[in-house]
């Protein structure tokens, strides 16, 4: 498995960096060209590469416990926390905290009338296994189905969940990605969640030179505009949040460590 996952590095390489080809993910993430100007920005030589056989979440996690790729990165957990060394840089700039609704396209009159959080928990959210926000949905009184990724867009379709919230984000390519799997599922146009979240890197336990490093060069991206660039924050949640009902969720499981993050790094609509 390890000749397949990793490519050597020359010998002048201070890191060789292999980062996760996630199944559900577009070849253009942004996880992995934030990580490939974060290592540019720290000035550590290194080589970066994408592993070559492609896994899902779960199976990236156990990867990287085991050294066979360097690095991921997830939302926030304390799960994710204590099981690997954070990165406490939010790469995303908190963007990943805010969440539209896929619903079937016949139960839009249903969300329509939705403006309260006592509302919404009437209806049956999906999440992935594992996923941070399960704890943050269910704590908020949501009812919550879990299915592997592709298979929640097909539950939505079947009316076997009520919504499917993701990432303002990445929710548009996502759904053209399965559209043939759920051909009636539209981006509800009302509503959005909010809590507080973010994208963050996380390496194996004691790879303290790659988490400085990347977190040193997440800095200078930020403090030189490369980030905010990259990411094209601004007009994404212009286009995604104007004129939405911004229903906002608590997120009862940040570490004192999350807190602490300067709160410049977040964008704040």
């Amino acid at each position: 498995m390890v000749g397949l996952l990793l490519t050597m590095a020359p010998a002048w390489c201070a890191l060789n960096v292999v980062y996760p080809r996630i199944d559900e993910r577009p070849p253009d993430d942004y996880g992995y060209k934030v990580l490939e100007l974060a290592l540019a920005k720290s000035g550590v030589p290194h080589a970066l590469s994408m592993s070559k056989v492609k896994m899902n979440q779960e199976r990236a996690r156990l990867l990287l416990e085991r050294g066979e790729i360097s690095v991921l990165d997830a939302g926030v957990s304390a799960d994710f926390e204590a099981r690997y060394d954070p990165v406490y840089f939010p790469l995303d700039r908190g963007l990943s905290g805010y969440r539209l609704l896929l619903i079937h396209k016949e139960r839009a009159p249903d969300f329509a009338r939705i403006r309260t959080l006592g509302q919404l928990a009437e209806m049956t959210a999906g999440q992935g296994p594992g996923w941070a926000d399960i704890k943050i949905l269910s704590a908020a009184g949501i009812g919550v189905k879990t299915a592997e990724f592709a298979s929640l867009f097909r539950m939505v379709n079947a009316k076997r969940i009520d919504f499917y919230p993701l990432g303002a984000d990445e929710i548009l390519p996502l759904l053209e990605r399965y559209r043939a799997q759920a051909p009636d599922v539209v981006v509800e146009p009302h509503l959005a969640l909010h809590y507080p979240f973010a994208r963050l890197f996380f390496v194996r336990k004691g790879d303290q030179e790659l988490r400085d490093a990347i977190h040193a060069g997440l800095r200078k991206a930020f403090a030189d505009g490369s980030l905010q660039k990259l990411l094209d924050l601004d007009i994404r949640l212009r286009d995604n949040l104007r004129e939405r009902t911004i229903i906002q969720l608590d997120n009862p499981n940040l570490s004192n460590a999350f807190r602490q993050i300067p709160r410049e790094y977040f964008h704040l609509p």
